[in-house]
């Protein structure tokens, strides 16, 4: 037990000392930030960071009620793009020849502007909840499925050769081997697609949604009132931080030595 809460402590400790340049920087360039604006250095486009921290306070009731509908799309879409590309990384863990054309095709996907794609999904689908998933998905699962693509194959090849001598069928093969080889390599992939999730679901709400941050932000620019939109640009940096965060602590989980092997690796 006291072993426990002395690795507990260091834990604590290594991530303090981790996070406290960042929070140094952050709260520097928010102090200049401020500094910048109230000397008229800045543009009029650009609201100090107290008078955006004042909106948010001040508007949180109806920036929560936008903010429902496109926590749901981000879910959503990140959980439909982590299913996605896990079928499809079995399929190229399965049949190996399929590998580069699930590759290019999915690079393909990733090169077309989302926001291009928008309007052409509108007309097939309609305005909907699904045609939201729909864009969150198709920014979502790149990242995710590259990496499991290489995080199946990272097994070292001495495992594989005594999978093998030990005439391990393909389901052990998998379970056993590749996919705990493969599970950093998977929290790599969402720790990307997790924030951009928000971005997803922010797109799909400017094709024509009655709902979420994105119409939030849409109708504060079209009557140019700059601290809301700085206000609703703040949360959902909010939303994409929080995200973040969330697979990180998933991982810890499912990864207990996995900051350890991060310090191991610098």
């Amino acid at each position: 037990m006291i072993i426990q809460r002395s690795l507990s402590r260091s834990r604590t400790a290594r991530a303090s000392s981790a996070a406290a340049p960042a929070i140094l920087v952050f709260g520097a360039v928010l102090a200049l930030w401020e500094a910048a604006v109230d000397a008229r250095w800045a543009p009029r486009t650009i609201a100090p960071p107290s008078a955006i921290a004042h909106a948010v306070y001040r508007d949180w009731p109806l920036l929560w009620f936008h903010m429902e509908p496109t926590l749901l799309t981000a879910i959503s879409g990140l959980l439909a793009a982590g299913a996605l590309s896990l079928l499809l990384a079995l399929l190229v863990y399965g049949v190996a020849w399929v590998e580069t054309t699930v590759v290019a095709v999915a690079n393909l996907i990733d090169s077309v502007p989302i926001i291009a794609l928008a309007p052409v999904l509108t007309i097939w689908i309609g305005l909907s909840l699904t045609m939201r998933v729909t864009i969150t998905t198709l920014i979502c699962i790149f990242p995710i499925m590259i990496s499991l693509v290489q995080g199946l194959r990272s097994a070292p090849n001495t495992a594989n050769e005594l999978f093998s001598v030990l005439a391990a069928s393909p389901l052990q093969r998998f379970r056993m081997l590749a996919f705990p080889y493969a599970l950093p390599y998977l929290f790599v992939g969402l720790k990307i697609a997790a924030p951009i999730s928000v971005f997803g679901a922010l797109v799909a709400e400017w094709t024509g949604a009655e709902r979420g941050l994105g119409v939030f932000m849409t109708d504060a620019m079209s009557g140019f009132q700059v601290v809301k939109l700085w206000a609703s640009i703040a949360v959902a940096c909010g939303l994409s931080a929080g995200f973040y965060l969330l697979v990180c602590a998933f991982e810890a989980l499912s990864i207990p030595d996995s900051g350890q092997r991060r310090g191991g690796a610098k």
